[in-house]
């Protein structure tokens, strides 16, 4: 069944299935005992879904009976887009107790989500160049992640949305 959900960056959601694979393929190589960490395409696909229950619970609740004609900004769109992301949690790590596993396997969909991110910030702004964050910035930031995908009642949308702003001030529109 094909449902159309209605929202301007639905267009978006064949690049996102396409960078899951990238960066599934990316994270997996890492290891030398082959893939650790899957990716459910139900799961991807239920994002979508929770996404679009996101952004329009979201937009009613900002701006009431004219939720249908307002659009949010991207800071916002990218903030809804890693909520629905750590909600879903479409990469999980096969168990294997005994093989060793990289932070990034340790925490795929909080890496994914800021591997969006970057690309969505970075293509907003017609960048084409790598973002280099100071490592204890995207450390804090994964445990940011980390606990609003344990928590995600707790993930404020428009916290978020501000939190990538800094980010998009700071590394790409300021960058050296």
């Amino acid at each position: 069944m094909n449902i159309t959900y209605g929202f301007d960056s639905e267009l978006w959601w064949t690049d996102i299935a396409r960078l899951s694979e990238t960066f599934l393929d990316y994270i997996n190589r890492q290891g030398n005992d082959g893939p650790i960490v899957k990716l459910n395409p139900k799961e991807l696909a239920k994002a979508k879904e929770v996404y679009f229950k996101n952004l329009m619970a979201f937009k009613n609740k900002v701006y009431g009976k004219k939720a249908a004609i307002n659009k949010i900004d991207r800071h916002k769109i990218i903030a809804l887009y890693i909520k629905s992301f750590l909600e879903v949690s479409p990469f999980h790590i096969e168990n294997r107790s005994n093989q060793v596993k990289s932070i990034i396997q340790s925490y795929p969909n909080e890496y994914f989500s800021m591997e969006l991110m970057f690309l969505i910030l970075m293509a907003w702004n017609n960048k084409k160049c790598e973002i280099e964050i100071d490592e204890k910035e995207k450390k804090w930031f994964i445990i940011l992640l980390n606990h609003f995908k344990l928590e995600i009642n707790t993930l404020d949308v428009l916290s978020l949305s501000q939190i990538i702003y800094y980010i998009e001030d700071k590394y790409i529109i300021n960058a050296p």
